[in-house]
C-alpha cells in the first residue's frame, strides 16, 4: 500500500520548457555546476548570461562556449531567473555587495541546493520568488548526460511563490538542465 506523501517522480512531460521563453537566465559562477547548467540551458534555447568577476579565470572558458558574460551585479540586473551557483562560503557577501540590488520582484532566485536560504545566509526581498533546482551528481556528469540526451536526477523546491507561476519556472529549468529527462523529485529547502 502507497503513502500519500510518497514522492512522484516528475518528469519531461511534467515541465514547460517554454516557460523560459522571452526570459534571461543568469547563472552566477561557472564552476562545476555553473557550467553545466548554462550550457545545458543555453542547448535547450534559453537566453543565458553569466556573471563572473571580471578577473576571474572562467570567464575565457564561458566566452569561448559561446555564452555572454558580463560581472555578477549586471548579470543579477539582466536575470529574471538568477541562479546563483557560487562558492557557498562567498554567497552572503556577494549577495550583499554584488547581487541583492539587482533583484526585483518578479524575478525567479534559484539556489542549487538550500543552505543560503534555510541558514538565513540569504534574505530574498518581497515579491520574490524562491526555488531550487539540485542536480544529484558533478557538473561534467550534468553536463555530458545532457549531450547524451538524457540527464541526471535532480531535487527541486519551491520556498517562496510570490508571482503564482515559481513551480513551473523551476521546472521549466530543470527541464532546461535536464533533469526532467532522468526525474526530479520535489522536496523542501
Amino acid at each position: 500500500e502507497f503513502s500519500d506523501n510518497l514522492a512522484r517522480m516528475i518528469y519531461d512531460n511534467d515541465a514547460d520548457l517554454t516557460k523560459l521563453e522571452g526570459k534571461t537566465v543568469a547563472i552566477l559562477g561557472f564552476g562545476s555546476q555553473g557550467h553545466a547548467h548554462a550550457m545545458n540551458l543555453k542547448d535547450s534555447g534559453a537566453n543565458v548570461v553569466v556573471g563572473l568577476r571580471p578577473d576571474s579565470s572562467s570567464v575565457a572558458k564561458a566566452e569561448s562556449a559561446g555564452l555572454k558574460v558580463v560581472d555578477i551585479a549586471e548579470a543579477a540586473s539582466l536575470g529574471d531567473i538568477v541562479m546563483i551557483l557560487l562558492p557557498d562560503e562567498l554567497q552572503a557577501d556577494l549577495w550583499n555587495e554584488q547581487i541583492k540590488d539587482g533583484i526585483v520582484p518578479g524575478n525567479l532566485l534559484m539556489f542549487a541546493h538550500g543552505f543560503a536560504i534555510r541558514f538565513d545566509q540569504i534574505e530574498p526581498p518581497a515579491g520574490v520568488d524562491v526555488g531550487m533546482v539540485a542536480p544529484k551528481g558533478p557538473g561534467h556528469l550534468v553536463r555530458r548526460q545532457y549531450e547524451e540526451g538524457r540527464g541526471v536526477p535532480c531535487l527541486m523546491a519551491v520556498e517562496t511563490d510570490e508571482t503564482g507561476t515559481a513551480r513551473d519556472m523551476v521546472l521549466a529549468y530543470a527541464k532546461g538542465i535536464g533533469g526532467t529527462r532522468a526525474g526530479v523529485i520535489e522536496t523542501t529547502f
